[in-house]
């Protein structure tokens, strides 16, 4: 298997995990699943979540594509993470985020697990004449 084809099975192992992650995730903490956990345990798992799909991507990305790519990857990660990680503080110690704070707080975690960051990556860098 050439370089190529290494890539391509990386970038594939990287949508199906990310997929299994934001499976669990989502029959987890969408369907009331977690409505039973406490608060602060349900700001963990989350996080856990988003550093799980941000490990998997990351370590993919550096195996199937350019390195704009990865830089990508981590400047919408730092970017996004830190706010979520405030809110969450924010929501523990000073009073509870307002509901539409938390609307968007929760788009954003669904945004930073679920595959979608990662196959419009991989959709550029074809379209961009690269290959997968």
């Amino acid at each position: 298997m050439g370089d190529s084809g290494k890539k391509r099975v990386f970038f594939w192992i990287g949508v199906t995990a990310i997929s299994l992650l934001y499976s669990c995730y989502y029959v987890s903490f969408l369907y009331g699943a977690s409505m039973e956990m406490p608060l602060r345990a349900r700001h963990v798992a989350k996080f856990l979540f988003i550093i799980a799909a941000y490990a998997v991507g990351g370590y993919c990305l550096k195996r199937s594509a350019e390195t704009w790519k990865l830089k990508v990857w981590n400047v919408v990660y730092g970017v996004l993470l830190p706010m979520l990680v405030l809110l969450g503080f924010y929501d523990w110690w000073v009073v509870r985020t307002p509901l539409g704070v938390r609307g968007i707080a929760d788009n954003l975690q669904d945004f930073l697990v679920s595959p979608v960051l990662y196959v419009v990556m991989g959709i550029i860098g074809r379209r961009a004449g690269g290959r997968l």
